[in-house]
């Protein structure tokens, strides 16, 4: 085998190898920005865990973290993580364990999560809001 060849089939192998790496780069980054909404809500940190929404109405979003405040989050566990898009889109359902500070009755609901990738900022966002505990 000529020097040719070999650059030629190394360099064959380099672009896919490359091509590869960006496909599976946002999945990477969608297990980055999991876990610290994840971590977020855990801690009952609302205000950070808003800084993964999209395209929210400040007043709104405003609103439900006030709302989200009477609660406290005991343990958020994921379920299902289903990639919708190749790459672009996630949608996971999670379980919620929690409780109003006031009250202190443990409940739990089925959180399902829509996640939209934008490839030009390199980020996740959340498309379905923050968790609508009652």
């Amino acid at each position: 085998m000529n020097r040719n060849t070999l650059a030629i089939i190394l360099l064959i192998g380099f672009i896919i190898g490359c091509s590869s790496l960006k496909i599976k780069d946002p999945l990477n980054a969608f297990d980055k920005a999991n876990r610290a909404y994840r971590q977020a809500v855990s801690w009952s940190e609302y205000v950070v865990a808003a800084t993964f929404l999209k395209n929210e109405d400040e007043q709104k979003v405003t609103e439900q973290i006030e709302h989200l405040n009477q609660y406290k989050v005991t343990a958020y566990e994921p379920r299902t993580l289903t990639v919708v898009e190749e790459n672009v889109r996630v949608r996971q359902v999670v379980k919620i364990s929690y409780f109003k500070k006031d009250d202190l009755v443990v409940n739990s609901m089925a959180d399902d999560q829509l996640w939209e990738y934008d490839p030009e900022l390199h980020t996740w966002h959340l498309l379905t809001g923050l968790p609508k505990l009652k």
